[in-house]
């Protein structure tokens, strides 16, 4: 099975689940500690930055390297696809134990969707027809030990995942399970989120903080697999979106248990819609959820015209139910052919503005990237700069027919007058991004809502079907206020109440108490910054951020201590940034 390359290079992440429910134990859970490898494995490879969230037990050792264990691909009897540790092995090339299955055999006539909705009746007929594909081949997985389940009553030839108990007692049945997959087309879904600790947030929220965690995802996303979690607080105008990026991996409902299952319905629906044809070259070629995306969102209600599909309307970090139009998703979705079939956009940034910590902005390390994938990067506008520049390519963007590609760079979410785009290609494949500082902002059409996060598409035109975009996110910190004049930073306030009252997910800023005012020479060149904190007197930094201890008495700098940054633990568990002087 094709997968792209995991490349590791891993920053702090939070591995604990909540649990909702307790989970039943209705027989001796006899395991040799494989469905605990996944935690293992990853673990060896990251490198934690904030030792309060790093607290994931690691279970049992595997008695058996999982290179070595006996393997049996298992057998899909009633439509129950059961999760074992004899059908499931390592593969370290996705980073995930991959449980196998047998192909069942072709599948007994009669109904395959039950409904008397327009979208189901119409699968159905057309099933009937012999002109859609049903469910054979595919698996549901449900991740919360059936808390918001779909119905099976409905889809009567889906094979529904379940796990035996040696999977249960090791979690790997539960929530934004990384390292776990199946060699089949699989959708699913988690109504879970973390919580009860400084550390919530909902299971995408899990990954985004975390290069490896998002890479992991992605490739399971090529993989044909696929999952729906509800944003459970993530968006919600209590706090505000505080997604740091928009990624294609998934898809994220508005709401809390069970707001994912309106999508569950349209997935399984449109999955069931495909061609004959059409289905098997999707799974193929590793275009099936791809495709599936691109129907979720030019099918919404309001997005009726391809300037729609080009817009924010059609790719919100978050999704409304009251948005979907199953009818028309599976109608677009029947009525694709091997000849109309979407371009799949791959982007890398092969040139960026770097800032340097301890003087360009204040962390214990570099901690501008979030993370990289063909699919989707991004960026924390960390840096003091007004503006930030990086070239991004799409030019290993593919057409299953061999389609020439044009490209369309699209602002789906911020202010454009602050967003620069210059094609650097005649076909568009690349180009130079310049993007302002943003402060917090609004919304449209999200009454209450505000964000901090840029959204720009790339899309593919082969001349058929526009292509997913490719996202390119770059996210501002709500617990700073900054001031500008011509383009230079004149002062931050990280300390003010308004300020420290918004929130800012701990694994991507840590907290600061201090305010820092910019000071220039008549020549416009920074000469360095003053920093007031509570309960102490004000500190004079120069411009490459040492502090400034000594001065003649012409008022020239002559002593300096080099300063670095350090987080402590603070009385509610959260970390807070504190300078440090070397001696």
């Amino acid at each position: 099975m094709r997968v792209f390359s995991v490349v590791i290079a891993i920053t702090s992440m939070l591995l604990m689940f909540a649990v909702l429910v307790v989970s039943p134990v209705d027989e001796l859970a006899v395991s040799t500690g494989l469905f605990n490898f996944p935690t293992q494995r990853i673990s060896q490879l990251r490198q934690p930055q904030i030792p309060a969230a790093d607290e994931t037990p690691q279970g049992t050792v595997p008695e058996i390297a999982p290179t070595e264990r006996p393997f049996q691909r298992g057998e899909i009897r009633d439509n129950v696809a059961r999760v074992t540790e004899l059908n499931t092995r390592w593969e370290e090339s996705r980073l995930s134990l991959v449980t196998s299955f047998n192909l069942p055999g072709a599948p007994s006539r009669g109904a395959i969707i039950i409904g008397s909705s327009p979208a189901e009746v119409a699968v159905q007929k057309w099933i009937e027809e012999g002109t859609a594909s049903g469910h054979h081949g595919f698996l549901y997985d449900n991740r919360d030990r059936d808390h918001s389940n779909l119905n099976q009553s409905k889809f009567p030839h889906l094979a529904f995942v379940e796990y035996d108990a040696a999977a249960r007692k090791a979690d790997a049945d539960w929530g934004q399970r990384i390292g776990q997959a199946f060699d089949l087309p699989t959708f699913g879904n988690s109504s879970t989120a973390q919580v009860g600790s400084p550390f919530w947030r909902s299971n995408p929220r899990i990954v985004m903080p975390d290069d490896a965690f998002t890479k992991i995802v992605y490739n399971e996303f090529l993989n044909n697999q696929m999952y729906c979690y509800p944003e459970h607080n993530d968006f919600d105008p209590e706090h505000g979106d505080v997604y740091p990026a928009n990624a294609p991996f998934w898809v994220i409902s508005q709401g809390s248990s069970g707001s994912d299952q309106p999508f569950m319905e349209a997935i399984a629906l449109t999955l069931a819609a495909f061609r004959p044809d059409v289905q098997q070259k999707l799974i193929e070629s590793h275009w099936l959820m791809h495709v599936v995306q691109i129907l979720l969102r030019r099918s919404q209600k309001s997005v009726q015209t391809d300037d729609d599909y080009y817009s924010g309307k059609a790719h919100p970090v978050v999704f409304q139910s009251s948005e979907l139009d199953v009818l028309r998703m599976v109608q677009m979705a029947h009525e694709l052919t091997l000849a109309t079939l979407p371009a799949m956009v791959r982007i890398q940034v092969v040139e960026e503005d770097r800032g340097v910590p301890g003087r360009d902005y204040f962390h214990p390390h570099a901690a501008e990237r979030l993370f990289d994938t063909p699919a989707a990067v991004a960026r924390i506008f960390r840096t003091t700069a007004f503006r930030r520049r990086m070239v991004v390519d799409a030019g290993i963007s593919a057409d299953l027919n061999g389609r020439p590609l044009t490209f369309r760079w699209v602002v789906l979410q911020g202010d454009p007058d602050k967003v620069q785009i210059r094609p650097l290609r005649v076909n568009g494949a690349r180009a130079e991004i310049i993007l302002q500082w943003h402060a917090r902002t609004k919304i449209p059409g999200l009454e209450g809502m505000e964000t901090n996060r840029v959204d720009i598409g790339v899309f593919a035109d082969n001349g058929q079907t526009p292509s997913l975009p490719a996202f390119v996110s770059s996210f501002t910190l709500a617990n700073e206020d900054r001031t500008y004049a011509d383009g230079r930073i004149q002062a931050v306030d990280y300390g003010t109440a308004v300020i420290c009252d918004r929130y800012v997910d701990p694994l991507i800023d840590i907290p600061k108490r201090w305010r820092d005012e910019y000071r220039y020479s008549p020549t416009s060149e920074l000469l360095g910054w003053q920093r007031t904190s509570p309960g102490t007197e004000p500190q004079e930094f120069a411009a490459d951020g040492q502090r400034i201890v000594k001065r003649d008495d012409a008022g020239t700098p002559t002593d300096f201590r080099k300063v670095t940054y350090k987080f402590i633990i603070d009385d509610g568990k959260v970390p807070v940034l504190k300078a440090v002087e070397s001696p």
